[in-house]
């Protein structure tokens, strides 16, 4: 009985031990499961952050590029109004331009000896009959010539007198409002 009795505890403690084998390895299986599926996250994850990095990079490139063409449609509309703006006054009133230079230089001049005044041929009558009429409302005194030249844009103009000038230049601002134009949008609207 001893023996039946030690066999008996012999083969309860191998059942023990074979037990806790197993219980020990199926709590090993399930702590390498749980790493090797946290892993697979993480790696999962990692690739889902690259790709919402590289998406988020590509909107806002695309951001920039709208941001930029709005940028130079509104510059493009900005000179085609004032183009518009320009041609329509200049239309309405073609001496308006040249009649305040012409008041601005007889206030510089009000003593020259003469004031020479260089227009577009077509408009000498014009222009002369603008001079006179603001020399007497200026005081003027001195001399006036007005002079076509085939050269000058109509609604162009110069003005010279012994200390001074005045130039009136529709493509000289044209020029001045195109360089504002590059240095507030940081390139030309002719580059487009």
């Amino acid at each position: 009985m001893e023996q039946a009795a030690a066999r008996a505890e012999l083969a309860a403690q191998k059942a023990a031990a074979r037990e806790e084998a197993r219980v020990e390895a199926l709590a090993e299986g399930f702590r390498s499961g749980q790493d090797q599926a946290r892993q697979e996250i993480e790696a999962q994850l990692g690739a889902l952050a690259g790709q919402l990095a590289q998406s988020a990079e590509r909107l806002f490139v695309e951001q920039a590029a709208r941001s930029a063409m709005i940028e130079e449609q509104a510059g493009h509309l900005a000179i085609t109004l004032a183009r518009a703006l320009a041609g329509a006054a200049l239309a309405e009133k073609p001496q308006a331009a040249l009649a305040g230079a012409i008041r601005e230089c007889l206030g510089h001049a009000r003593q020259a000896p003469h004031l020479v005044l260089r227009v577009n041929e077509a408009a000498v009558e014009m222009a002369e009959e603008l001079a006179r009429r603001l020399a007497a409302e200026q005081g003027f005194a001195g001399r006036l010539i007005v002079l076509g030249e085939p050269e000058i844009a109509p609604g162009d103009g110069r003005i010279e007198w012994a200390e001074g000038g005045f130039v009136l230049d529709s493509q000289q601002i044209a020029a001045l409002v195109e360089h504002a134009v590059l240095r507030v949008f940081g390139r030309s609207l002719t580059e487009s």
